[in-house]
């Protein structure tokens, strides 16, 4: 996706103004697949057509512009405040584009009057002008598939009514993890950040973020005025032909089966002869903890993201996980402190795994709650409350 848009659209721009709509103009959905390549490439992409053959007038309007050059643009991404903006291309180069990167483009010809037509046009080149083209992207509610969207639904006299299943849409969740379902450690990750929010089943306009729903609901909705399919005609321009290829292993799994795997090797054997590799492998265990807990509780007490509030995960990672990074190597002198901290941490692993049945949790999770309620159970009550030989580097 270019992010040289501004010459491209200003030139667009002065071309449209030079060529009225003809007697014919049509409007078009212009739905884009998947390309495993990037992250952003995962979701697909929407784009809003407009083609007059008495003309030749042939333009894409798309909402996915973005640089990375911006001011502050990856700080304004974590705390769910990116500027994203609207530019304006020839159609052909748009195709040539998706086509050389292996990713399907379809077309949903709409059925709009040539007024509707022209109504949406004029807006789209004034919203499409430097000084309109920003707006603040949301991920779920306002990104580059559900602008078109309520574009459609604006300049359709009467609006639409979409005959669709409420049952069979998806969960938020559920359709981040489809689209990414290719990238293992993306959607670990992101399953992580999302909270209990994500797994309410969405309506027809919440699933509008996922260009391939829209493209779905779309073919379900009518005219309210006509009671006429919106969609007159659809046509595949270009095929699909890079494969999306999902990983034969869970990435994000496997390392924590491991993990635990490790951690009983080195508690039940190793440390038989040798505590360092046990205590080294606590520590790393709770600084990771400690990081991943100061990321979520930042996204979810500070950030705009719509879905990171009230979130599980949070239970089990936290900041106060660094606390026992430094006390866990002098536990004679933190006794009473660690103590404490074991105890809680346990009862927060317990209290994580009963959240399960609220949120879904992320691939794995469940595992490493359980390794982490035995790490703070053998804290507690077996190093202290058993033989009392405890690990303790000595200045």
């Amino acid at each position: 996706m270019s992010k040289h848009l501004f010459p491209i659209t200003l030139l667009s721009l002065l071309w449209s103004l030079m060529l009225p709509l003809g007697a014919t103009p049509r409007a078009s959905l212009i739905t884009c697949g998947q390309s495993g390549e990037f992250v952003f490439y995962l979701y697909g992409h929407t784009a809003i057509r407009i083609t007059d053959p008495e003309t030749g007038l042939d333009k894409a309007y798309n909402y996915g512009y973005f640089s990375m050059e911006q001011k502050n643009f990856i700080p304004n991404f974590m705390i769910g405040k990116p500027m994203y903006m609207l530019g304006v291309t020839d159609f052909d180069s748009m195709v040539y584009d998706y086509a050389a990167q292996g990713r399907r483009v379809s077309e949903q010809q709409l059925n709009l009057r040539p007024d509707e037509v022209q109504a949406l046009m004029d807006f789209l080149d004034w919203n499409a002008l430097p000084e309109n083209a920003e707006y603040r992207y949301n991920y779920f509610y306002d990104n580059c598939a559900t602008r078109p969207r309520d574009l459609i639904e604006r300049f359709t006299k009467g609006g639409l009514v979409y005959r669709v299943d409420p049952a069979s849409l998806p969960t938020f969740r559920e359709a981040t993890r489809q689209c990414s379902k290719s990238a293992k450690w993306y959607t670990f990750g992101t399953d992580l950040c999302l909270g209990v929010k994500s797994d309410a089943r969405m309506t027809v306009h919440d699933a509008a973020f996922v260009p391939e729903l829209l493209e779905q609901s779309m073919d379900l909705a009518f005219r309210k005025d006509t009671g006429e399919p919106i969609v007159s005609r659809k046509e595949e321009i270009v095929p699909q032909t890079q494969l999306i290829e999902v990983p034969r292993f869970d990435g994000p799994l496997v390392t924590i089966l491991a993990l635990v795997a490790i951690y009983l090797i080195c508690y039940f054997v190793v440390r038989r002869y040798t505590p360092i590799p046990w205590q080294m492998l606590r520590c790393g265990l709770y600084l990771l903890l400690g990081l991943a807990g100061i990321v979520l509780w930042f996204l979810s007490l500070f950030s705009a993201h719509p879905h990171t509030l009230l979130n599980a995960n949070m239970v089990l990672m936290h900041p106060f996980w660094l606390i026992l990074v430094v006390t866990m190597w002098r536990e004679l002198r933190h006794r009473r402190l660690n103590s404490l901290l074991y105890l809680i941490n346990l009862l927060l692993a317990l209290v994580y795994l009963g959240l399960g049945y609220v949120q879904t949790l992320p691939i794995g999770m469940a595992y490493l709650a359980i390794l982490i309620g035995l790490d703070q159970f053998i804290g507690r009550y077996v190093e202290w409350g058993g033989t009392g030989k405890v690990f303790e580097v000595h200045k």
